[in-house]
């Protein structure tokens, strides 16, 4: 059997929830090690990420940041804001985005303790920082704003989004935000901002509720779970290309060496499209309920 891919996965087993590292190889998986997470009490893991040896997650109700050290079996946490939501790690640090307290924790990843607050607007969801200028970017979803922050000097500014801002990837002078649009029924719009004038140069819009994105190689991924589709679209020409149907409860995504991985809770799957051909090349049988993916 050949493995082309490693990912981490969260998902609940026999009632458990539970954190899987995995090989996966073609239509099939090998389950490295499972990590029972249930003695974590009413823990909601909001977001994973990987980096080295470890594997991080974002627990939205206890207020926690976990590592999970795969190399050794370490197992760590502390505390953060109020409702965490997302990761990104730069230059040592990582920068958590807590939605109910309005802030970003700054944790040390050398000691895992948190070193710093940043104040944010009102409900951050999502944390990124471009490392060429050292700016860190945060969606304010009730503000309709992403807040560009100057991790040197501290100063911001302000990108008004046309809808309510979510994830946010960057692309070249690009600000790629994915927002929500609500006029009775709700649609997602991909916002495609100029980092230098701070404004909406194109929006594509999608009719439903887009849970998660990802960019790569120019190409953003879009699940929708009204649909229970992936929409793939061109972030140079601003052009849907193509829109693939899933089925189930398309949950997370995420990009692997050669393909796109994409979790389905009700189908118990984990589904790979391929990046060149945009079609969907293998559909992994799990025995449990998938939550988030990331590769490893």
């Amino acid at each position: 059997m050949i493995c082309d891919e490693k990912v981490a996965a969260t998902g609940i087993s026999n009632g458990r929830l539970m954190l899987f590292l995995m090989e996966l190889c073609g239509d099939d998986y090998i389950c490295k090690k499972a990590l029972d997470l249930s003695r974590l009490e009413k823990a909601a893991i909001h977001s994973i990420i990987t980096h080295g040896n470890s594997v991080y997650m974002a627990d939205s109700f206890n207020n926690k940041i976990y590592k999970y050290d795969f190399s050794d079996g370490e197992f760590s946490e502390t505390t953060v804001g109020r409702d965490p939501r997302h990761m990104f790690i730069y230059n040592g640090a990582m920068y958590v985005s807590n939605f109910d307290s309005d802030n970003i924790s700054v944790i040390d990843l050398s000691t895992f303790t948190l070193t710093e607050s940043i104040p944010a607007g009102i409900k951050p969801h999502d944390v990124i920082v471009a490392e060429k200028d050292k700016m860190l970017y945060t969606t304010c979803y009730e503000e309709n704003i992403v807040i560009e922050y100057n991790l040197l000097n501290e100063k911001k500014r302000y990108f008004t989004t046309d809808g309510k801002p979510m994830h946010l990837v960057l692309s070249d002078d690009s600000l790629i935000v994915m927002t929500y649009f609500v006029n009775g029924n709700v649609h997602t719009k991909i916002n495609f901002m100029d980092l230098h004038s701070a404004d909406v140069r194109d929006v594509i819009e999608i009719e439903g509720l887009a849970s998660d994105f990802l960019l790569n190689n120019n190409m953003i991924y879009i699940i929708n779970i009204v649909d229970k589709s992936i929409y793939i679209v061109d972030a140079l020409k601003r052009k849907i290309m193509k829109k693939i149907y899933l089925g189930g409860y398309p949950e997370s995504i995420s990009s692997g060496n050669k393909n796109i991985y994409v979790t389905n809770s009700k189908k118990n799957q984990i589904v790979s499209i391929d990046k060149e051909s945009f079609t969907i090349n293998g559909t992994i049988e799990l025995n449990f309920v998938p939550d988030c993916i990331k590769s490893i």
